[in-house]
């Protein structure tokens, strides 16, 4: 079967001519065989018997084959540069993707490794391609569309990437499309390469610039969400068609292609008449006529809308995991943090307790037993304490943190942890003042709900030098409300929405660390979680003191009767 195509190179002659007549005809049809010729993707024409009937420059330029090469042989007996095995696993290979290829049938080989000879070396080379049969003529006559794919890139960028899972894999990118006028040979093939650029979604156009009417195939408009009778031009382009955000990129990527006599390649979003959203490439280029001045634009356009959504969700990911490591970094430095601060403050009481011990067995001095029994007492009470937070740590941290829920009174509470607080409050000077405390009753864990206020009483005792820390308990609307007001460092506004996470603490930025595990808040704000309610920190900055208001639901009367009930139950 002979073709139009064995051999063919374009004729000077008649590139002029058909250049003459295409600036005096700005509506003449796309020339879709010149297309074809240019495509960025490499393609092979085959007869039913798998003979080569064309190669487009892409293949050639990629293979390093002539056309004298390849056309008019068997696509199983061309580029045969691999080893014996690769040789007979690339022929069962297209075995595979040709055998019983249906007309209208489209098919996607998988991927094969095949190796080329490049200045008398094997390079590694990887290969897909798409099959697509299509009928040729009205006799039934059968061709056949071949897109090679080198993947070499893309699985050598999967192998490196694989790891890591954040970066895109690289897609196969359309080349420079050359603008050059086909010859007369290749004129007689419009009409089946308009079939073979539908089959590979390519959608050719050519814009006048003078009047704004586009020329475009079929599948241009479909990739447009138009049907094929529809009229485009360039006003409804841009006044329906391109979405509002990206009309001024795309006016200004044509603009810049005219103005340097360039090809430009822009990507945008067109919206169909069903209200879905898609993406598009096109990428084109200026005719001029013989003064410089821009008269057509001719180019193509690809829907890319399954890459571009590939692309977004990859860079959320990747948003995502860079969110995942700056949360592990800062894990990481809490926890450097945490073991300074374990270290230093578990040392700090050992060391007392280690020293009177020893200075009662050398001196036993009967003077020194009293002194040196309330300073280990006050030290071993410490150390308890820590403990005590750690291991409360771990059962929140793990999610064992048992309650148990009864009526209580938080006025009769904080009354009772002030009283506790007051001596060493005033013994540094400080005022203490609960005198607004109204009784209010919520379903609580009293020990629970006294290690909050303790934790926040002595947060405000330690870190206020003088002036007074005042508790104050009362209600709003359904919510008991626990208030600790202090006078003391305050806190900074960028340290507010960190200071009731684990090992931090609440103070000025600047003022160095303060004794403590920096757990203090983080078990306060997961006690309160537990009891259904909240705890915010406010403060004017460093110097003005700080507030923690504590909310937590009141206890209502079917509360108060499962209360009772269950008192009952216990006697």
């Amino acid at each position: 079967m002979s073709s139009a195509f064995d051999n063919a190179e374009p004729n000077p002659t008649h590139r002029a001519a058909n250049d003459a007549t295409r600036t005096n005809t700005p509506h003449a049809p796309v020339d879709t065989a010149y297309l074809f010729e240019v495509l960025p993707d490499a393609y092979l024409i085959l007869d039913a018997r798998n003979i080569v009937l064309h190669a487009n420059a892409r293949y050639r330029a990629m293979t390093g084959r002539t056309l004298a090469e390849v056309v008019g042989k068997s696509v199983y007996d061309i580029n045969q540069d691999g080893s014996a095995a690769q040789r007979q696993a690339r022929a069962e290979w297209l075995d595979a993707t040709l055998r019983d290829l249906a007309p209208g049938e489209e098919r996607l080989s998988s991927l094969i490794r095949y190796d080329m000879s490049t200045h008398g070396k094997f390079v590694e080379h990887y290969w897909q391609v798409r099959a697509s049969r299509v009928e040729a003529s009205a006799a039934g006559d059968a061709l056949l569309l071949l897109q090679v794919m080198d993947v070499t890139k893309e699985v050598a960028e999967g192998e490196e990437n694989r790891r890591e899972r954040a970066k895109l894999r690289s897609q196969a990118r359309l080349r420079q499309v050359l603008v050059e006028e086909a010859n007369a040979e290749l004129r007689q093939n419009q009409a089946q390469l308009a079939e073979v650029l539908s089959f590979a979604r390519v959608g050719a156009w050519e814009l006048d610039l003078a009047t704004g009417y586009m020329v475009c195939t079929d599948q241009c408009k479909a990739n447009m969400g138009l049907q094929p009778s529809d009229v485009l031009d360039q006003g409804r382009l841009f006044s329906e068609l391109i979405q509002a955000d990206d009309r001024e990129r795309v006016r200004a990527a044509i603009d810049a292609s005219v103005a340097a006599r360039a090809h430009f390649e822009v990507e945008y979003r067109v919206t169909w008449a069903d209200g879905s959203v898609h993406w598009l490439m096109s990428r084109g280029a200026g005719r001029h006529l013989g003064d410089g001045s821009a008269q057509t634009l001719i180019g193509f356009t690809i829907d890319i809308t399954a890459r571009k959504t590939s692309e977004l969700r990859s860079q959320a990911f990747a948003a995502e995991q860079q969110r995942a490591r700056e949360q592990s970094d800062r894990a990481v430095r809490a926890m450097d943090h945490f073991v300074a601060a374990v270290s230093h403050e578990l040392r700090s009481p050992l060391h007392a307790i280690l020293w009177w011990t020893t200075l009662l067995q050398r001196a036993k001095d009967m003077a020194h037993v009293e002194r040196a029994t309330e300073v280990i007492e006050r030290n071993t009470n410490q150390l308890a304490r820590m403990v005590d937070d750690l291991l409360d740590s771990g059962a929140i941290a793990t999610g064992k943190l048992s309650v148990e829920l009864r009526a209580l009174d938080l006025a009769a509470l904080a009354s009772s942890v002030v009283e506790d607080i007051r001596v060493g409050a005033e013994s540094k000077g400080l005022i203490v003042r609960a005198e607004a405390l109204t009784p209010v009753l919520v379903m609580a864990d009293q020990n629970r709900m006294r290690q909050v206020m303790w934790n926040l009483m002595t947060n405000a005792v330690k870190f206020t030098e003088r002036g007074t820390v005042e508790l104050v308990v009362a209600t709003d609307g359904a919510h008991a409300v626990v208030t600790v007001r202090d006078t003391g460092t305050g806190i900074e506004e960028a340290a507010l929405h960190r200071i009731f996470e684990r090992f931090e603490q609440a103070r000025g930025e600047g003022t160095g660390r303060t004794a403590g595990l920096g757990l203090g808040l983080w078990m306060v704000r997961n006690l309160v979680q537990v009891h259904r309610g909240t705890v915010t920190a406010h403060s004017d900055g460093p110097g003005k003191g700080a507030l923690f208001r504590v909310e937590l639901p009141l206890a209502g009367p079917d509360d108060l009767r499962r209360a009772a009930l269950q008192d009952d139950g216990q006697r």
